[in-house]
């Protein structure tokens, strides 16, 4: 959960203790937010139903027994059998009884039917697909059946709340999703508070004297290493420190190195060399996915695509450009990740000129390009406007990270757009930050289904309850879900386009 924010809401729980910075209790005894796994249905009809394994088409069967991935149409037939056999006993199943059937046919059949990355990794539950795919063909067949389609009354706003009353806990919930160290139990050997209360005094010597680039001194990154639970302690004390307090106390997360250090403690992974990896190629892979469909999308895909194609080859254009793509696929708005700015702009200009949201931003330091001065229309200068706006960040070569409205992290000159990515991105993890629910898609899409960093945990980092509809840019209810649909359709989209042009 995210602090600052929930802190920012007034939705913080009370709390009947005093916060210190002696190790916290075992992580087990934390209260945790309320699980969003799949819950199975309790329809009576499922006790009794039986997958009809008889029909399923021969291509099916063969790739079954080979364990091959199924073939599409087969599939779809498969799917189409599933359903009738459904509706014999009940005529509109809901999503946790399709979520039930496709649970069955996934532990029977997992690598035929099962969601999983070209690494071989487990999508989620596994099954997310094969359960869209049962209920969107009941709800295909009783597109004209009223009766089948009648909900069940809504209980009253009274009898809701009764009913969800609970008691509050002592602690603030925790963020500790996809981390493998969130808050260590017990102290470096031959460690206590107080010689780790020392060590920092260490590091902010060190800090004082030789300023960020001493992080690249061996002893600073043993001394942080060892530091690392009494780090913890404050991030994870609730209520939660300000970014700001958290930097007076520990310079060193705010350095890129010394982030993601930190990063690699948290969570096991060492983000930097696996985005720079992961950015080279399949940033191509997704670059190519949208220029081989160029009809297929909208306008606002259309243009981005042109300008890619207009914009003079960089080191760093591929994976920006695959970053923007996806972006406009699922309609978030570059600034809802982004901030442009010119490339001779300083951290305290950036502060002094610019509003800087409280969330994680990537500030983008480009040029602007020179358009002859000649009479245009007003719909030109739109599209003049949005051109520099595109040349700003294809071809930005520096990078910042600002958050809670100051600039926090200087990239350095010489590091790529992948270095700027997972400093980025670290901050949401070290800092237990939520994901703004204006670019969610775009960092699960980074994090939750391992196509970049393959941080894969039950729950959401972005648990925001309201949204922005795509469709309609009304404030709407927001469903949390293990795996956001948007980011797994794309994903399986990318998989099958990939399949049908390579044979």
């Amino acid at each position: 959960m995210d602090f600052k924010q929930r802190a920012s809401r007034g939705q913080v729980d009370e709390m009947s203790i005093e916060i210190t910075f002696t190790p916290l209790p075992p992580h087990d005894s934390l209260s945790e937010q309320p699980s969003t796994s799949y819950t199975p249905s309790n329809s009576d009809w499922l006790s009794m139903f039986q997958i009809p394994w008889e029909r399923m088409p021969a291509a099916l069967l063969h790739a079954a027994s080979n364990k091959e991935k199924a073939p599409l149409g087969p599939r779809r037939e498969f799917v189409r059998n599933v359903v009738t056999a459904m509706r014999e006993l009940c005529p509109n199943p809901n999503l946790a009884d399709c979520g039930e059937v496709a649970k069955q046919i996934f532990s029977k059949h997992s690598l035929t039917f099962g969601d999983f990355s070209e690494e071989g990794e487990q999508l989620g539950k596994g099954y997310s697909s094969l359960q869209r795919q049962l209920k969107t063909r009941v709800e295909h067949v009783n597109r004209d059946n009223v009766a089948h389609r009648i909900r069940q009354p809504k209980k009253n706003t009274a009898e809701q709340e009764l009913n969800s009353c609970t008691v509050k806990k002592v602690r603030c919930k925790v963020d500790s999703c996809g981390c493998i160290n969130w808050q260590p139990t017990s102290m470096p050997d031959g460690e206590t508070t107080e010689s780790l209360e020392m060590k920092r005094k260490v590091l902010l010597e060190k800090f004082q004297s030789g300023g960020p680039h001493s992080t690249e001194l061996s002893d600073v990154d043993n001394l942080m290493q060892e530091t690392y639970i009494y780090q913890r302690q404050m991030i994870n004390s609730c209520p939660p420190p300000a970014i700001s307090d958290i930097e007076v106390e520990w310079p060193y997360l705010f350095t890129k190195r010394g982030l993601c250090n930190h990063f690699e403690i948290l969570t096991g992974i060492d983000i930097s060399s696996r985005l720079s990896e992961c950015l080279i190629g399949k940033s191509k892979r997704i670059v190519n996915y949208f220029q081989k469909q160029t009809l297929k999308w909208n306008a606002e895909v259309q243009a981005l695509l042109k300008e890619i194609e207009d914009t003079p080859a960089t080191n760093n254009k591929t994976a920006i450009s695959a970053i923007l793509l996806t972006m406009k696929y699922f309609k978030e708005k570059e600034n809802s990740l982004f901030i442009l700015v010119d490339e001779t702009s300083t951290e305290m200009s950036i502060e002094t000129e610019q509003t800087l949201p409280a969330t994680p931003r990537l500030i983008m330091l480009g040029k602007h390009k020179i358009y002859n001065k000649q009479p245009i229309c007003f719909f030109a200068v739109f599209m003049v406007t949005f051109h520099i706006s595109g040349d700003k960040l294809l071809t930005s070569s520096k990078w910042m990270v600002s958050i809670e409205g100051k600039v926090t992290h200087c990239i350095e000159e010489k590091l790529d757009f992948a270095a700027a990515l997972s400093a980025l991105f670290g901050c949401f993890y070290v800092f237990n930050i939520e994901y703004q629910e204006s670019a969610s898609a775009t960092l699960e899409l980074i994090q939750r289904i391992r196509f970049f960093v393959r941080i894969n945990p039950e729950g959401t980092k972005c648990a925001a309850k309201s949204g922005t509809s795509r469709k309609t840019g009304s404030t709407v209810k927001r469903k949390v879900q293990n795996v956001n649909p948007h980011v797994h359709t794309f994903l399986q989209s990318l998989t099958e386009f990939e399949w049908k042009t390579s044979n």
